[in-house]
């Protein structure tokens, strides 16, 4: 839900102390502290919470007149933060409350503005706050800047932007004329790509490349909303402990439709990130220019080092930036592929013109890079005497195996077993710690004893498969108290293999053997198809206008037969616009479920969308008093009117076969059209298939067009309201895959701005 869905927001009402009582009679036996009354008035205490407090916590807290002892009580029971305990300590306490939300940290200031972590006092919900203080006598176009950047920002509704969902303004009791302006923001935990390089060091190629992808496309939307950003650099992008990428701050954005409060030739940007055009004309700028930020913020993020440091001397500084070259990662990193440095060059090139065109161009550029399997570093080459000749030889990689056990005895035993110089070896003594060491490293093994207090190895591996960390996760259940056989019925669960205590230390080691020849063989397929797909991007880019030119006409193509259909039926060109823009949508946040990442890339996804028009293509084949009766089918017209599927996936692949086109798209288009009605419990038609059998663009595209379905008025029904139809998906159970269903939650207000965009 976006804000403007929400009810009006009404100001906070200051609550009298008879009205406190009336609304919490169960509060009257316990008198409440003047003081305390005094802050839930204010509601930097909220009343639920006290309510919440046992009697004896409330007790004693009604017997603290001092208000040290009494703050430091309020902290202790959580109803207090220790940020708020020093506001109330040392004030000021204006501008603790904001309309709804409650300041309850302080996360950060800029040059201009202040950022609060607050909880909206209803929702409960966090968020952040950034304030802008204001005095009378301040430039206004200081304030015009601030709201330009809250206003650029609520236009852009992308998962890897920050969000604005408010704004207001609160006055102070200064006689100054003091007034904050705040906008909200949504609350986006984890620490900014500054800080994370700072503490952590350079970031390996995959995750570096993953989280400038998700920037370029958040860039890819801004400039798709005419936004120039202006000020990408690591400390404006925020990273998630999921591993998901925010921009934050537009408070320097360019719009070519807003106000314009730059004045031309004016210097804005952090200099070490900027474009040169950028500093010569910071009002006259296109997206290329937030290109080249981003290059520098790769640079970084892979180095750890400024691209362009600078030396204390600003006019100097400047001066060279304009005729500086783009640095040589492979300088300070020679481990890194050649053609990474070629892509970093092109994206800090000294003009426009030779740096990439769009961020969608960046996209694909750096696709090639971020996949987890292709990223694993090959270690460097040792030389040996072979037959009097010098030959290279790659010692193998060191597998990094986790021992999960409550039993330190036999956590030593394994441990022992294992030890060598090709493994790594940590234990863990519980299921909760198990769960986040594998959140934290990348394991290829894990030993999993079944039988732990609190947390299971069952409920550990359920989770693991659930979430899987990292690809090809080898787990090995082993226990003193299970059966073989109930142990064996397990595998069918997600284990790998299993050992029933007591066990031979020779068998332990084969079993772990066997599994981690298992593990390096996957990889190396991985890597392999990894190579075949980057070729096969190599040869997409070099044939450039040519391929344009054929996936322009195969939408034309495409667009063309789906005419046919919407000229017999009663579903409209606009139906097929917005299932479009669904499966992209639940497409895209689908990838970045662990499971699926490896499944979704950009060309799959522009296939997904070229050939989703033709999903009921086989309808034109159907018999006119089927297709168009208003009422209910009778068991041979739904036999009839099911065979639309087998008539228009047999259709294409004839087509395709006869004219040997595109052999990719079409059975993409094929896999649609004819599995779109399955359900991942097996009971859809034409093939009755279930899980994963389901061919994946399919079971994106049934939660689409059913979702449309329910939004689209019909003879035979009424419209569904978004909730509503929303709810019916999520709770059709069997119906849907239900890892696409999570994807599919997250993204369920993009779904309704697309039916509102493009109505019928």
């Amino acid at each position: 839900m976006t804000y403007s869905d929400h009810p009006r927001r009404t100001p906070v009402v200051p609550m009298t102390t008879m009205q406190l009582s009336n609304a919490y009679p169960s509060a009257l036996p316990i008198p409440v502290p003047a003081q305390l009354r005094e802050w839930m008035r204010q509601q930097f205490i909220l009343a639920e919470d006290w309510e919440a407090l046992c009697e004896g916590d409330r007790q004693a807290l009604a017997g603290l007149n001092d208000t040290e002892t009494l703050i430091q009580a309020l902290v202790r029971l959580q109803l207090l933060t220790a940020y708020q305990a020093d506001r109330l300590r040392f004030g000021p306490t204006s501008g603790m409350v904001f309309g709804n939300y409650r300041v309850i940290d302080r996360l950060g200031a800029g040059g201009m503005a202040v950022v609060y972590k607050a909880e909206h006092s209803r929702l409960r919900r966090l968020v952040a706050i950034k304030v802008y203080q204001r005095h009378s006598d301040q430039d206004p176009r200081l304030l015009a800047r601030f709201y330009s950047e809250a206003r650029a920002a609520a236009q852009i509704d992308h998962p890897n932007i920050v969000a604005v969902i408010d704004a207001g303004e609160n006055t102070t009791p200064e006689p100054d004329g003091t007034m904050l302006h705040y906008f909200i923001m949504e609350y986006v935990p984890g620490m900014n790509l500054e800080t994370m390089v700072t503490e952590q060091g350079p970031l390996d190629i995959y995750r570096a490349c993953h989280l400038i992808h998700q920037i370029a496309d958040a860039l890819r939307e801004a400039h798709g909303h005419q936004l120039v950003h202006r000020d990408i650099k690591p400390s404006n992008i925020i990273v998630t402990p999921q591993g998901q990428a925010k921009l934050l701050d537009f408070g320097l954005a360019l719009s070519r439709h807003g106000l314009r409060v730059t004045e031309p030739g004016t210097l804005l940007g952090t200099l070490g990130y900027i474009a040169p055009e950028q500093m010569q004309d910071a009002a006259n700028v296109d997206g290329r220019a937030d290109i080249f930020s981003l290059g520098c913020t790769l640079f970084w993020t892979l180095t750890g080092q400024d691209p362009f440091p600078l030396r204390g001397r600003l006019a100097m500084d400047a001066l060279r930036r304009l005729t500086q070259p783009p640095p040589s990662l492979r300088a300070i990193r020679p481990d890194l592929p050649v053609q990474l440095d070629t892509v970093l060059a092109r994206m800090m090139a000294l003009t426009p013109e030779q740096r990439y065109p769009s961020a969608q161009a960046v996209m694909t550029a750096l696709l090639p890079y971020w996949d987890g399997c292709h990223m694993q570093q090959r270690p460097p080459e040792t030389r040996s005497h072979v037959r009097g000749k010098d030959a290279p030889t790659v010692p193998p990689r060191q597998h990094q195996i986790l021992i999960v056990d409550d039993e330190e005895q036999i956590r030593w035993l394994c441990r022992l077993a294992l030890k060598n110089e090709r493994t790594l070896i940590d234990e863990a003594s519980d299921g909760d710690e198990a769960l986040e060491m594998a959140n934290r490293k990348i394991y290829d093994l894990i030993l999993l004893d079944i039988d732990m207090p609190r947390v299971s190895g069952y409920e550990v591996l359920a989770q693991l498969r659930e979430h899987p960390p990292s690809p090809h996760l080898k787990v090995v259940l082993f226990s003193g108290l299970a059966t073989s056989e109930e142990l064996a019925r397990k595998l069918g669960a997600g284990a790998d293999d299993f050992l029933a205590k007591p066990f031979s230390m020779i068998e332990f080691q084969n079993r772990i053997k066997n599994m981690l020849r298992l593990k390096d063989a996957l990889d190396r397929a991985d890597r392999l198809n990894q190579h075949l797909l980057t070729a096969n991007l190599e040869l997409e880019r070099n044939l450039g206008v040519r391929d344009c030119d054929l996936l322009r006409a195969r939408s034309s193509l495409v667009l063309a037969l789906a005419r046919l259909v919407e000229q017999r039926s009663t579903e409209s060109a606009p139906h097929l616009m917005r299932l479009q823009r669904y499966c992209r949508v639940l497409a895209q946040e689908a990838s970045l479920l662990p499971a699926m990442r490896d499944q979704i890339d950009e060309p799959f996804l522009q296939m997904l969308e070229d050939s989703v028009p033709l999903h009921d293509i086989g309808k034109v084949a159907l018999p006119d008093h089927i297709l168009l009766k208003p009422g209910k089918l009778d068991a041979d017209e739904r036999m009839q009117m099911q065979a639309h599927t087998i008539i228009g996936a047999e259709t294409l692949s004839a087509v395709a076969e006869h004219y040997g086109v595109a052999g990719g798209f079409w059975q993409l288009a094929v896999d649609i059209v004819r599995h779109h009605h399955e359900r991942f419990d097996g009971q859809g038609y034409p093939d009755q298939l279930g899980g994963e059998d389901i061919p994946l663009a399919a079971r994106i595209v049934a939660i689409g067009d059913v979702y449309d379905a329910l939004r689209s008025r019909r003879v035979y029904k009424p419209a569904l309201i978004h909730t509503i139809a929303t709810q019916a998906i999520l709770q059709s159970v069997g119906q849907f895959d239900p890892a696409l269903l999570k994807a599919f939650e997250r993204v369920a207000m993009e779904f309704e701005r697309i039916f509102r965009e493009l109505p019928d």
